[in-house]
């Protein structure tokens, strides 16, 4: 008996082992957006993370929409983030500041619309950033767009102590 309960115990030891040592399931194509509350707690920190600006930027940019009758982007979309953090450190190690062709969010995404807003400066602050684009008429249309329903966003430092700010929104 006791043979026959070591050699299940050893058994059981050994699948847990294996479970553990699979790999994780894959990233979901889409994450919620936090809420203020959510945000607020990282903001309480001295030093805000790039994740947590970029967390930050996207509640402030959901608050100005939903203060213009819009409503609030939902979702983060994985392939929509890439490709704004890759535009982020194209900028941001090219020096050059200029929108891409949105049609290559389009194409490479499967969206059915892209739009793009640019930022960059120095002591920005999500707040700044959003009051930046809704003081510019072209950022302030796509900022609040009716047809976003997902986004990606990109803050950067570029080599000048400049951060580049990238949002991309889409929809599905």
């Amino acid at each position: 008996m006791r043979a026959h309960l070591a050699a299940v115990t050893s058994s059981l030891v050994i699948t847990a082992a294996a479970l553990l040592a699979l790999p994780a399931t894959a990233q979901a194509d889409t994450w919620p957006v936090p809420t203020r509350d959510q945000a607020a707690a990282d903001a309480m920190s001295q030093t805000l993370t790039l994740d947590e600006f970029e967390t930050a930027l996207m509640v402030t940019i959901n608050e100005a929409r939903t203060a213009n009758g819009r409503r609030p982007i939902a979702l983060f979309d994985s392939c929509t983030d890439r490709m704004a953090e890759r535009w982020g450190r194209h900028i941001a190690s090219t020096g050059i500041f200029a929108h891409r062709d949105q049609d290559q969010v389009i194409r490479r995404c499967d969206k059915s619309w892209a739009g793009e807003t640019l930022v960059r400066g120095v002591r920005l602050t999500p707040r700044s950033m959003v009051d930046l684009w809704m003081d510019s008429p072209p950022h302030r249309e796509i900022l609040l767009s009716p047809r976003a329903r997902h986004a990606g966003v990109a803050v950067v430092p570029d080599g000048q102590g400049r951060l580049v700010g990238v949002l991309n929104l889409t929809r599905p």
